[in-house]
């Protein structure tokens, strides 16, 4: 294999050449790489909870829905011109493609502005669009109504609300995908993701249109998706570029040599482009889970480079005299077993992620794989290549200086490795307690910068419009056929409509009623709906009390058409035997817990109504999202041990010692818990990002545990002293180490700038790792070499 890869550096402008063809040919491709906005990137695909959700949205409707708030500047609400332009917004909206209706204040029947009589409520109602209505009793009536206060209107009649239920696509709702093979459905996915974020920018452009008169406030589960890809990708141009320019300056910094710098972003640079160009070719977009690959594959291939970079230079200082070849060889040669073995622990790592059931986390794992691939592939061939290129060039005049920190690292191993071993006792102990304090209780508005329009609306819809983040109650309440013998007959001979007003009997609404009131009553919950808000409402005609049931099947059949498919159809359906409460959260109140409101509501249905616990569904994307994040989690911990066993095994192979193998494990198992720990003393709950920072964070300390522990062995066969070997390894591996740490720290905090709080989590959080790798690696494990390792344990 080396005779075969010595023989192909043989042509190194016939493999730069194939190389820079393959990168255009391949990143070609890049045209259809794609982000994935769309909320089905939050849940688990395939899961129970996931395909009861989609089969309740089926009967009623689900999250997807836009809100659009409106608040006039200087006239009030309820003035004609201030009406006149909401209802131009509504018209606006209602143009746009993939909108399938919007519904407003100016479309809820007035029934006491004047008084209407209930026998003539179906024709003679008016609503704020007649010119006739008394608006100061339309405010009145409209802000103190159980159905609309704080649903399509503040309590204060400031504000109203608009909603915008967009069009469906079946092919996406159903799990099994119509039967569509992979590329169909990849095809139509990237069609609809297209025109997902086309519909959401066309409500920004008329929103915009409008925001002269009124302070407008755009929000739903929808947008916070799209929202939450726009700001990763805004992150990665903007803070892309902040971060390559610190990477060229660092580089130049540390190595004085303009080929130093320009190689290792080349390679970085192809190896992003080819891995971008597979998967646009593939047709397999990035989500907010895995649109963090891009850095970490930049990572990955500068260590490659830079450990290759202080070789190369090392053997060019000691023996300058030899064959440029030869020392080419000798470098790759060297560091390959090192460089190989960093690659395959780490795609064990992001490769536990395969066994994923959130189809975003698999794909970022298979992403990470195929570009560590990629990203060793274009380094062995390409940095050999290069170099035997541009020549040999002149032996550094910095290589025998000392750096600082890692010889302060070295001679604190040296003196004081008893009391570093204690130290990191210590601190694993301290680490534990931060875990046990980690949260899943994520907010979506807790992802957003508090000076950025998504953060703002969320608040003030909080604040004066009962919340913004939805979910659904549905009650298993008997189908329609299961009419009282006696009633049939009455049924039938009246029609099917008046069939389906029978359904909703008194005990019915007020067992609903009950459990509207008691999700009503929880801390952080906002606007509640049922049939019994209509039911509540429709007691204005009956002086306040209670209807009973030949009222309400009275009450139900003079409703309009257009009332019923709005404020009654969406929460009951006769035919299955369901009802729906729909509630909202107030998601900028304080920290609470999903998985204890939840487990609240499906409690006092099956104690206090007396319902079968599968008669009771808790849905919606706030569920969906809580049990994403868990399962995640799960997953995570369950996969956590995998990556530490496959790396014991990989240590093992390759120091064929499984004492160095445990002694490599130790310190970078106590830096990964000391990062994770660090959220929970700060209350960070784990998300969609940082809920890989485990992983990642063993995973950059086991690349530099590898390169360490293999310095140290060829030192120790040199010297065999351990407290030797240790030095020398301070002093050359450990400069590579420190020269990739620095520029990945300093590269990776720059994102702490970001908007978008998850990426600033992920970037201090992964600047954090690295340090502790390296401050690990170099005290940690050598402290543990000199006292638990002897040269006679090497057979």
């Amino acid at each position: 294999m080396l005779e075969v890869y010595r023989a192909l550096l043989r042509f190194p402008r016939l493999i730069v050449a194939i190389g820079l063809g393959l990168t255009l040919s391949v990143g070609y491709f890049i045209k259809d790489f794609s982000f994935d906005a769309s909320a089905d990137t939050l849940v688990v695909e395939g899961d129970e909870k996931l395909a009861t959700y989609r089969s309740m949205t089926t009967l009623f409707v689900g999250d997807d829905f836009l809100v659009i708030v409106y608040r006039p500047y200087k006239a009030g609400l309820f003035v004609r011109d201030s009406l006149a332009n909401l209802a131009a917004l509504q018209s606006d909206l209602a143009g746009i493609s993939g909108v399938a209706g919007t519904f407003s204040i100016l479309d809820a029947p007035l029934i006491k502005s004047p008084p209407v009589p209930l026998e003539s409520m179906s024709t003679d109602y008016l609503t704020l669009r007649d010119a006739s209505v008394d608006l100061a009793l339309a405010r009145d009536e409209l802000t103190s109504s159980p159905l609309f206060s704080d649903y399509l209107i503040s309590s204060d009649g400031s504000t109203a609300v608009i909603r915008i239920d967009l069009a469906q696509d079946g092919r996406f709702e159903d799990p099994q995908r119509r039967n569509l093979d992979e590329a169909e459905y990849a095809v139509a996915r990237s069609k609809y993701v297209d025109a997902r974020h086309e519909l959401i920018r066309s409500v920004r452009e008329v929103r915009d249109r409008h925001t002269d008169l009124a302070e407008i406030y755009l929000s739903g589960v929808p947008m916070i998706a799209a929202d939450m890809i726009e700001y990763v990708k805004s992150d990665l141009v903007v803070f892309g570029s902040l971060v390559f320019i610190a990477i060229l300056a660092l580089l130049f910094f540390f190595f004085r040599r303009p080929r130093w710098v320009l190689l290792p972003v080349l390679l970085s640079a192809i190896t992003i482009v080819l891995t971008m160009g597979v998967l646009g070719l593939a047709m397999k977009p990035v989500t907010v889970v895995s649109s963090n690959f891009i850095s970490l594959l930049a990572i990955i291939c500068l260590s490659f480079s830079i450990h290759l970079i202080v070789r190369y230079r090392e053997v060019l200082s000691l023996r300058p005299e030899i064959d440029h070849r030869v020392m080419i060889m000798e470098t790759m040669k060297s560091k390959f077993a090192p460089c190989a073995y960093t690659g395959l622990t780490t795609i064990l790592a992001f490769g536990s992620m395969l066994g994923s059931d959130i189809v975003p986390v698999e794909d970022f794992g298979w992403m990470m794989c195929l570009g560590i691939t990629i990203s060793f592939g274009v380094t062995y061939m390409l940095f050999p290549a290069v170099l035997l290129i541009l020549g040999k060039g002149e032996p550094s005049s910095t290589l025998g200086r000392k750096i600082p920190l890692t010889s302060l690292f070295a001679s604190l191993s040296q003196k004081h490795s008893s009391a570093i071993i204690v130290i990191a006792g210590v601190a694993f102990v301290i680490a534990a307690v931060g875990l046990s304090q980690l949260s899943f209780d994520n907010r979506f508005v807790d992802y957003f910068d508090d000076d950025t329009e998504i953060y703002q609306g969320m608040v003030y819809i909080d604040g004066h419009l009962g919340g913004t983040v939805p979910f659904d109650v549905y009650l298993q309440m008997g189908a329609l056929e299961l009419f009282d013998e006696g009633f049939d007959d009455f049924a039938d001979s009246a029609g099917e409509e008046w069939g389906e007003r029978y359904w909703f009997t008194r005990d019915r609404i007020e067992t609903v009623g009950l459990l509207h009131d008691e999700i009503a009553g929880q801390s952080t919950t906002g606007k509640v709906i049922s049939i019994a808000t209509l039911e509540r409402l429709a007691r204005d005609f009956n002086d306040g009390e209670a209807l009973s049931n030949l009222e309400l099947m009275y009450v139900l059949g003079e409703l309009p058409p257009g009332v019923r498919d709005q404020l009654l159809l969406p929460y009951a359906k006769p035919d299955t035997g369901y009802a729906r409460v729909s509630a909202r959260i107030r998601e900028s109140g304080p920290h609470f817990s999903r998985d204890a409101l939840i487990a609240a509501i499906e409690s006092y249905a099956v104690e206090e109504l007396g319902f079968e616990r599968s008669e009771v569904i808790v849905t919606g994307m706030m569920v969906l999202m809580n049990d994403m994040l868990r399962q995640l989690a799960e997953s995570q911990a369950r996969t956590l041990l995998y990556v530490v066993v496959a790396t014991f095994i990989m240590f093992t192979l390759l120091l064929r010692s499984a004492l160095l193998a445990v002694l490599a494990l130790i310190p970078n198992v106590i830096a990964a818990a000391c990062v994770i720990s660090v959220m929970g003393f700060a209350d960070i709950p784990l998300d969609m990002m940082t809920i890989t920072i485990a992983a990642i964070s063993i995973g950059i300390g086991v690349d530099d545990a590898i390169h360490y522990l293999h310095r140290f062995r060829e030192e120790l066969d040199l010297r065999g002293d351990v407290r030797t070997a240790v030095s020398e390894a301070h002093i050359t591996i450990g400069r590579a180490m420190y020269f990739t740490s620095v520029i990945i720290i300093a590269g990776f905090s720059i994102l702490a700038f970001s908007n978008f709080l998850p990426t600033v989590y992920f970037g201090l959080l992964t600047a954090f790792a690295m340090l502790l790798a390296l401050v690990a690696n170099l005290t940690v494990l050598p402290s543990l070499l000199i006292h638990f390792y002897r040269p006679r344990s090497l057979t």
